[in-house]
This record gives C-alpha cells, structure tokens and sequence, in this order.
C-alpha cells in the first residue's frame, strides 16, 4: 500500500468530490474498471471525497456518463505539479538557493566576539591582540588553531593567567582570568629605607628598626629618607637592616572649583529624529541626512537582521536617534554658588585623600568676580607616609 501510494506520489494525483445519486455504483465501477481510489471520505448520501492518480482520473469520464455523476477537481497534489510551480517560479527558487549557498558561506567564518571576565584590562586591547593571532571578525573558522591562540595570548598579555576560546556558530566566546596584582613587598630579610610619599610635618615618628633620620615636628618633603637601613656606628663596620617605623605626618590637600553665576542647562523638548543605516561586512550603507536640530543627543542601536541563537551574520540595521535638546539659562545668586561649589570640592577631595586618613581640618575659602565664585577648599589630615624602598 505504501509503495503504491509513493508511486502515485512521483506520477501525480488529485484530491476529488464526487456528486451524484448513484455514488456507491461509481465506486463499484472504478474497482472493476481497474481505477484506484483512496481514502475515499463520505461527506453525505450523495457525495464523496476521494485521491486518484492523475493518469487514471482521465478514465472515469465514462463511469461519470453512466451513473449521471458530477465530478470536480479540488486539489492537484504530488511531484509532476510542484515541479510545474517551481517552474513558474524559478526566479525565486534560484534566489533562494543563491542566499541558502550564501548563508552557508558565512556561516563559515566568525562575525562576533563576545569577551567575559574583563575587570581591568581594556577589551579592545584583547580584541587588538587577538587580531594579531588570526582570530578576528571576517575570520575563517577552520583556520583558527584556539589552543595554540590560547597560549600565545598568554605570551603577548603578560595580565592574564588563562584564556579559553570557544567557537559556537559564527561567535567567537572568549574567557579571560586576569592576574591578580601582587602588592609590592620588600622580603623582611632585605635591606631597605623608609621614605616619605609626600610633603609633610611629622606629628609621631616610632623607629622599630633602623636608624631614625627625623624626629616630630621635622618639616620632610616627598622621597626623603625618615628611617634609614645602614646602620653606620663608631668602630663598628657598616651593616644592613630592614626598616620598620611608625610615620605619623600631618599633610595638606587642596582643590578649586569655580561655578558662574549664568548657568546654561540643556533639556529635552521631546522631538526626535531618526536615520537608518545598514552595515554589512563592516562596510556602512547610509544616506547623510541633515540633523534639524542644532543642540540634541544621540544613541544608536544595531539589530542583526540574521541572527540565530550562535549564528549570526554580518548584516545589521542600525538606528541613530537624535532627541533635540534647547538651551536653558538661569542666574544664580552667590548663596547658590556657594552651595553647588561645596558639593563639588568635598566630592572631588574626598577622592584624593587615603582612606585610612584622618580629617583634622576642612575649610573653604571664596573669591568673587562679576561672573562667577571661585573656592578654594584647604584639607589638612593624618597620615602614614612611610614607603619601604630597597637599598641598592
């Protein structure tokens, strides 16, 4: 029955209703005439739905004349007449199979790199050195050797400790482990000095070791020796320790800032405008629209037109929206200046000064002018500003 079915498949059948009142004779006369029918579907008393090879639909004319039949084609099914469609249509089967050998091309290469585990190492320098080992957008996958890429990653990017490269579809999946800075510490059986880090007073200075250079309230500038390691005495010969000190000194920050009284904000009118552009394969396709506005922000957004899950292709639609902005001025009196000028030094300042400071003296002093107010913040602070440095 299957084979007969296949067969009637690659010859050609058609799906028929038959009407007439005497429809149980046309079945019996099909049969005897030898005519093929299957599954043949009652609809009602005098009517039936049936399959026939189209070779065979032919001989029924007959069968139709004798029991006063009425017959009517609803569909035409199997191979003879998908060919006669895609002949009518050839044009875009040809296309079709243009694109599929097309898409098949570049589904052998790599058009995106995606990079995980970056904190401090800046991706476009993985992205530059990667590059210089082959693996890049426009890459050809079975050209790209990932493990001898791996290692050689590790040679050029002394920060890492491991990369792992995975290729999935057209993506390239890079995974970094960066090197943790090791802090810089002198071995305690090395000589060293103490230094200062920066200008100061010292307020306490404990000399565990070594020979103390300064004592409290000794102005010191910044790499002057504090605690010294050679240790030179009377009839002794000269020898080497390792520094260790206490250095408490009193320092000093300072910072301006100055804030116009004519303050010139911008805010959004709520126009937009858009423009469109295609890129594939890196090459941008656009149409250089004037922008009607004169002050505005801009953000852009790439949607890949191909993308499947791990496939993606190198043809993206990107959209640049332009949201106008007007210029809006305000004068501000000395009392506001005053206030806005305070929160940006103390924000600013509070990044130069080391965390385990402590704040004995914060002021700020103003200055005016016919257009602005100038501050001038003055922090003074304790802190340790001893550095341990080698003795060569």
């Amino acid at each position: 029955m299957f084979i007969l079915r296949l067969w009637n498949y690659f010859c050609g059948y058609a799906i028929i209703i038959v009407k007439g009142i005497r429809i149980e004779r046309f079945i019996n006369l099909a049969v005897v005439n030898g005519i093929y029918l299957w599954d043949i579907e009652k609809i009602d008393y005098t009517t039936i739905k049936a399959k026939i090879n189209i070779k065979d639909f032919f001989k029924l004319r007959s069968i139709v004349r004798k029991t006063d039949s009425n017959i009517q084609i609803i569909e035409k099914c199997g191979m003879p007449f998908k060919i006669k469609i895609m002949k009518r249509r050839k044009w875009f089967f040809l296309g079709l199979g243009a694109l599929l050998v097309f898409i098949y091309i570049l589904s052998s290469y790599i058009w995106m790199i995606e990079i995980e585990g970056l904190a401090r190492i800046d991706e476009q320098a993985i992205i530059d050195n990667l590059s210089l080992e082959g693996l890049k957008v426009g890459a050809k996958k079975n050209k790209i050797n990932k493990r001898e890429i791996e290692n050689r990653m590790l040679i050029r990017m002394p920060d890492l400790t491991w990369m792992g490269i995975q290729i999935k579809g057209t993506k390239a999946f890079i995974t970094v482990v960066e090197k943790k800075p090791e802090p810089q510490l002198i071995d305690r059986d090395e000589p060293c000095d103490i230094i200062a880090s920066k200008d100061g007073v010292i307020d306490k200075i404990l000399v565990l070791n070594g020979d103390g250079m300064v004592k409290d309230g000794d102005t010191v500038k910044k790499g002057q020796i504090l605690v010294s390691g050679t240790i030179i005495r009377d009839n002794i010969s000269e020898r080497y320790v390792h520094s260790m000190a206490e250095v408490h000194a009193r320092t000093w920050y300072e910072d301006v800032e100055e804030i116009p009284y004519r303050q010139i904000k911008y805010k959004k009118t709520g126009r937009t405008f858009r423009t469109y552009s295609m890129e594939i394969i890196n090459r941008k396709l656009e149409r250089n629209k004037k922008i009607p506005f004169e002050n505005y922000n801009k953000s852009s957004r790439e949607i890949y037109l191909f993308n499947f899950g791990s496939y993606v292709f190198p043809i993206k639609l990107i959209i640049t929206r332009y949201e106008e902005l007007v210029s809006v001025t305000k004068i501000i009196d000395e009392e506001e200046a005053k206030a806005i000028c305070e929160k940006r030094l103390n924000a600013r300042i509070k990044l130069q000064i080391p965390e385990n400071a402590i704040v004995l003296n914060n002021r700020i002093e103003y200055f005016t002018n016919d257009n602005s107010l100038i501050g001038k913040i003055y922090v003074e602070v304790m802190e340790d500003i001893g550095v341990k440095v080698k003795i060569d």
